[in-house]
């Protein structure tokens, strides 16, 4: 029994996905166009693929059980995870067959470490030993169930071989083909990371059969830029760039098409909570904690493009192509560089404000699997927010956020606030500027002023860039604009922040507080005047912010009746009346 690798389907289907993912189109003369192709988006689906594994929808979380197939899926192991893998050998040899050779493999690349291995999740406490033809093995000392209750019932019964999938492969396991059970040379299993494993038969020691084997794996070895080495990792970031440039199971992409910069930037971002890419000395801020890890598996199965929307989750990132390269960046704030005013303007501005009620959402919430949760998927707290829920006329609208590749509760709430406030900067502006937004690129902060709209230094992120030529044959970029806010990215809950930020312009129902009070310039109230003993009632009017008062209109009475008499409308300051 083989793994087949699957190639003619991932040839096909990584076509695909490069026209999913690439947004271009031609005009009479030239343009060119980058996009935020995938992205953590809310208004994306998620697939709904059977997984032969374990028949439920899990193909994007690889193998969760061992099992036997024709021609399995490869698995392939990001960061640190337990999973099963196919059985792709089974055997049988002794008296009585009391002796069964199976053959797991795990996945289809080298691997970093075999952790720790389960027998019905029951973890196992391995010592080595070596066999008569000199190779080592495993053996259990121990086995710890779920209530951290030891026993030695396997010791004796069980022998693990382990190959990581390396260079080591070249060979097959000498012990497996000495058992004389049509396992020969040719048998290398080249390129997987697989264990045989020899179970004894003991009525004690296997009561129900053969135990479900999974296994805690450290997994690929992946490519750093900031350090030119490879080795295992569980950044999200170099794990994506490993997918993009992996030829057998992912896009197959040269090194030259991967914006290693941005590669770069976005790995500091998830190593450190705390990374801040505008300081001029970022080693002084590589503090806090892990932001973001990449903890998971998935098979073949799925199409490129749905692993990659899968993959990015672990980062809440975003993935392009633009001028003749990936490019992604992580969930973070970054500091504009450039203010877009009017005077850069080459065309009307279209502002939408909301989205539908269809892409809206109040909460989020889903599920994770880890270390905590035993590796079983499990829901994390929901996170919702009291303003968003009074702006929607309170009505729940629940998004459902899984995240197949965060094994962390702490991350995953995360993820799934950043979500929740990325997606309540609805504010959208699409226009046509000059050069000066040449310098821009897909993902990058922007200030924007425009005082008919109440902007001022309101921060936007580019999600969409075209360049090319207007009707009169001049230059533009054509943008489209999100808003962002660095409080997006942080770990505190600001609802309120986000329905109030979409401009400066007073709102209709929210009139300024005015003070009045009345003046003392002559001493008294009343004064003389071309020989006359007149009354003068004198009002100061004034406002904590005058900038935002365009008009006053002052009456009073006398004492608590009548009617009210009109004083004058005008700015802030001085009324008088006399009688």
């Amino acid at each position: 029994m083989a793994i087949s690798a699957g190639m003619a389907l991932m040839s096909t289907a990584t076509a695909a996905a490069t026209g999913t993912l690439i947004a271009s189109s031609v005009m009479t003369h030239f343009l060119v166009t980058t996009a935020m192709g995938a992205a953590l988006n809310a208004l994306t689906p998620k697939p709904n693929i059977p997984n032969v594994n374990t028949g439920a929808n899990a193909a994007n979380r690889g193998y969760q059980v061992s099992s036997r197939a024709a021609a399995a899926n490869h698995q392939i192991i990001y960061g640190q995870t337990k999973v099963g893998g196919a059985i792709v050998f089974d055997a049988v040899s002794g008296t009585n067959n009391k002796v069964l050779h199976r053959i797991i493999a795990f996945a289809a690349h080298e691997i970093e470490e075999y952790t720790t291995f389960y027998f019905n999740d029951e973890a196992l406490t391995l010592t080595t030993d070596t066999d008569t033809n000199g190779d080592t093995y495993y053996k259990p000392t121990l086995a710890t169930n779920k209530q951290s209750i030891t026993s030695t019932r396997y010791n004796n019964f069980v022998r693990i071989y382990q190959k990581k999938g390396g260079t080591e492969n070249s060979t097959a396991i000498a012990a497996l083909i000495g058992a004389g059970v049509n396992w020969t040379q040719e048998h290398k299993l080249q390129g997987v990371a697989y264990a045989y494993i020899r179970l004894e038969f003991d009525a004690d020691a296997f009561p129900n059969g053969v135990p479900e084997i999974t296994c805690l794996i450290k997994g690929k070895k992946v490519y750093d830029p900031r350090s030119t080495s490879t080795a295992w990792s569980d950044n999200p970031a170099l794990c994506i760039r490993d997918y993009l440039t992996n030829t057998a199971y992912g896009l197959g992409e040269a090194a030259a098409s991967i914006d290693d910069t941005q590669v770069t930037i976005a790995a500091d971002v998830c190593d450190y909570k705390n990374y801040d890419v505008n300081n001029a000395n970022p080693a002084s801020t590589k503090t806090g904690g892990t932001r973001f890890t990449m903890d998971g598996a998935f098979t073949t199965q799925v199409t490129p493009h749905d692993h990659l929307m899968d993959l990015l989750t672990a980062m809440g990132g975003v993935l392009w192509y633009g001028q003749g390269k990936w490019r992604m960046k992580a969930a973070h704030y970054v500091n504009p560089t450039i203010t877009l005013t009017e005077d850069d303007l080459r065309s009307n501005i279209q502002v939408s404000t909301r989205h539908s009620r269809r892409d809206n959402f109040n909460t989020v919430k889903g599920i994770f699997r880890g270390p905590d949760t035993d590796f079983q998927p499990t829901d994390y707290a929901e996170v919702t927010n009291a303003a968003f829920r009074i702006a929607d006329n309170n009505q729940i609208s629940i998004y459902d956020l899984d995240l197949p590749f965060t094994d962390s509760f702490d991350i995953a709430r995360r993820l799934a606030l950043i979500t929740l406030e990325r997606n309540r900067q609805q504010l959208t502006v699409s226009a046509s500027f000059g050069m000066r937004a040449f310098e821009l690129s897909v993902g990058d902060v922007v200030n924007m002023t425009i005082s008919r709209f109440g902007w001022t230094n309101k921060t936007y992120e580019v999600v969409q860039w075209t360049f090319g030529l207007a009707d009169q044959g001049d230059l533009k970029v054509d943008l489209v604009l999100r808003e962002i806010s660095a409080n997006v990215f942080d770990d505190i809950s600001d609802g309120i922040i986000y329905e109030r930020d979409n401009t400066d312009l007073l709102s209709p129902f929210e009139v300024p507080t005015v003070a009045i009070a009345a003046a003392n310039q002559y001493g008294g109230e009343f004064k003389v005047v071309s020989e006359k003993l007149l009354r003068e009632l004198q009002l100061d009017v004034t406002a904590a912010d005058p900038s935002r008062i365009d008009r006053v209109e002052v009456q009073y009475r006398p004492a608590s009746t009548g009617d009210y008499l009109n004083i004058g409308t005008g700015g802030l300051g001085r009324y008088s009346d006399q009688s």
